[in-house]
């Protein structure tokens, strides 16, 4: 069996409209059901990339009226990056997480709406079914929300097997993360499925995760990576 460890955002679901819609009114109030403006989504969209935190939202928000090339905005994005306003981004964070509690619990029917499940969710749930694999959820996403959306589409996965924001705060990067589990229930190989490269690149620290960019996802501009169907694959073959 192989172990599979998997980021939740970009890779078993689409969620940019949960993540959209959440920065929007964590950023300056905007009502949940406010018409979306395709212009502003799209570029949202573009620079998803940027982002494994979800205070760097902030800085993403921040940029997103400007008229800029994409040269200028990265460029400019990673200005803010070196001069943070942590005050700020705190306190966006923390609109952040309160706004999708509030959607969870008090508008269940329209927050159900904003997330999708990709095929590729039901690809590892037929290997999980068929003893090929074992899933492990590693995401910046909290955990009571990973849970819900895989009950909601019926992917069994042990409690103990999924890893959110809290679980990962006093780890640099996930790979880091992914060692120790690995060291602690004696993992000698494993696969890292991420859609953020910049998740991916400290694996070249740990020989024994192999990393595997999801093309579906959204990844870097200019970058490429694995559809779902070749990442099944690649994962059956090996």
């Amino acid at each position: 069996m192989k172990y599979l460890f998997l980021d939740f955002d970009g890779v078993l679901f689409d969620t940019l409209k949960e993540a959209y819609i959440i920065c929007r009114y964590a950023f300056n109030g905007t009502n949940y059901n406010a018409n979306i403006d395709s212009f502003i989504y799209d570029k949202f969209y573009r620079y998803k990339f940027l982002v494994y935190n979800s205070w760097q939202y902030y800085y993403i928000m921040q940029l997103l009226e400007e008229n800029l090339s994409d040269e200028e905005f990265i460029s400019k994005y990673y200005e803010y990056m070196n001069n943070r306003d942590k005050i700020s981004e705190n306190s966006f964070d923390e609109k952040y997480y309160s706004a999708r509690n509030d959607l969870m619990k008090n508008h269940n029917e329209f927050w159900d709406n904003l997330e999708k499940p990709f095929e590729f969710l039901y690809m590892v749930k037929k290997g999980v079914k068929d003893k090929l694999f074992v899933p492990i959820i590693v995401s910046k996403k909290n955990k009571s929300a990973i849970e819900y959306r895989l009950k909601q589409s019926g992917f069994e996965i042990d409690s103990d097997s999924v890893f959110g924001k809290d679980e990962l705060f006093n780890y640099k990067t996930k790979p880091e993360f992914i060692n120790e589990y690995m060291n602690k229930n004696n993992i000698k190989n494993s696969y890292f499925i991420d859609d953020n490269s910049n998740n991916l690149l400290p694996c070249r620290e740990y020989p024994n995760i192999k990393p595997i960019l999801a093309g579906w996802g959204n990844i870097a501009i200019g970058e490429k990576g694995y559809s779902q169907e070749e990442c099944i694959n690649l994962l059956l073959s090996n």
